[in-house]
């Protein structure tokens, strides 16, 4: 997983109209900067307090180690937090190591984050107008890892959702394919003919003179079928009886 994966997150996680959300937030502008946050949150909603969240990203378990060697880094911004939380894919914090004024939510794939232990409420100080200004810097620029992540997380998205589409689709006509052969093996049984494409235009020819003539339908169908055919031979020869009769004889010597 990659540090812009778990950028995307959290701006799915903190968005708005709740949250504004920056990344490398630093605690001032200019040389009077010490150190710097991967990100932070401020909630919109008075109802909610106003809070400001601070966030570090870790995407590597070496990378967390290092962090816990010099955990008081964080604390010029961390100063100006109610919250403070540590984002990291799974594996990466082993138990008991988190700092106890620290939240943990665990990155996961697919672009979301699990809260697995909440950041306590801490003593924050009063905002400076050097520490507004360093967000507002950030929130002018354009974290272009971070949309490429987000972009390729809503292709992702929109993949998955295709491919479903598209196995649907193959199963039914799959299965429409197995029905139609199911009914071509039967028809090819009670015939004795067998169908390929040299013959199934004669086949089809003979099948549709067949149906017409309602020869198939019942039982009724074919006897009355066969009435007729024997009324029309009767009248026929009725007919020839009627030329035998008119036919001159032979004069006599």
């Amino acid at each position: 997983m990659k540090t812009s994966d778990v950028k995307a997150a959290l701006r799915a996680r903190f968005c708005g109209p709740e949250w504004a959300l920056f990344f490398e937030v630093a605690d001032a502008t200019g040389a009077r900067h010490r150190r710097w946050a991967d990100a932070v949150a401020i909630n919109l909603f008075p109802s909610r307090g106003l809070e400001i969240h601070g966030f570090e990203i870790k995407v590597s378990r070496s990378d967390w180690l290092r962090e816990l060697k010099n955990p008081e880094k964080s604390a010029p911004v961390q100063q100006y937090c109610d919250r403070w939380w540590i984002v990291a894919p799974a594996a990466t914090i082993a138990p008991g190591e988190l700092p106890p004024t620290w939240g943990h939510f665990e990155a996961q794939p697919g672009g979301k984050i699990r809260q697995i232990i909440a950041a306590p409420k801490l003593s924050a100080k009063t905002v400076t107008r050097e520490f507004v200004a360093a967000m507002l810097r950030r929130a002018s620029e354009l974290d272009a890892g971070e949309v490429g992540a987000s972009v390729a997380a809503e292709v992702a998205r929109l993949r998955e959702g295709d491919e479903s589409r598209i196995a649907r689709e193959i199963e039914h006509r799959t299965r429409h394919y197995a029905e139609l052969k199911k009914s071509v093996d039967e028809i090819e049984r009670i015939s004795g003919v067998k169908i390929n494409s040299w013959n199934d235009e004669h086949i089809g020819r003979a099948v549709r003179a067949v149906m017409q003539l309602g020869v198939c339908q019942t039982y009724g169908g074919v006897k009355d079928l066969r009435v007729q055919v024997e009324r029309l031979l009767k009248h026929c020869d009725e007919a020839l009886d009627i030329f035998k009769e008119n036919e001159p004889t032979g004069s006599t010597a």
